[in-house]
């Protein structure tokens, strides 16, 4: 026979159990801030995945958000773009995220390669796609600004009156 005090305990138990096994849903919605959801990437892969918005002319915004090739939502600013691209956990991280040293690090002018970025945590990124002159005072960028995706060549390390923008390298790219 069950009585009152053994069927609390069973549905505390059934109660238990719920809140401590992993959701159905967990891997729908990555932890965006956690390093170990980084995963390793290729440059060519970068450059595919960055190819990917530009081919369809993804227009800018803060508010919206468009699919990766895997039909992952990004949003459709600078720092959703660079997320995109580098296969980081949808929505993306903001620019300040993607200066994270657990993400990416710090390079010099001399380390650019394709796949890199060129950013202001505060303001905005770019992706690196390649030096556009010998002298290396210009350069190739894909880069998800008003009012959509852009391929073109800027300044280094940016246009001037943009805040200080810096190379960094994603800690995963092989």
């Amino acid at each position: 026979m069950i009585t009152r005090r053994s069927a609390a305990l069973a549905a505390l138990a059934v109660a238990a159990a719920t809140l401590t096994a992993p959701s159905a849903h967990a891997a729908d919605t990555p932890d965006t801030s956690a390093p170990t959801a980084a995963v390793s990437i290729t440059r060519n892969e970068v450059l595919a995945r960055t190819k990917f918005w530009f081919d369809r002319q993804v227009p800018y915004s803060q508010k919206r958000t468009y699919p990766d090739p895997q039909g992952r939502q990004y949003r459709t600013d600078s720092s959703g773009y660079a997320s995109m691209a580098l296969r980081l956990p949808a929505p993306g991280r903001n620019t300040q995220g993607l200066a994270d040293p657990a993400i990416t690090r710090k390079i010099t002018k001399a380390e650019l390669q394709v796949g890199d970025l060129l950013l202001n945590p505060t303001k905005h990124v770019v992706i690196f796609a390649g030096w556009a002159n010998a002298a290396k005072t210009r350069y190739w960028t894909y880069e998800q600004t008003p009012p959509r995706v852009k391929n073109r060549t800027v300044p280094y390390p940016y246009y001037a009156g943009n805040g200080k923008f810096e190379p960094y390298r994603y800690r995963y790219i092989k």
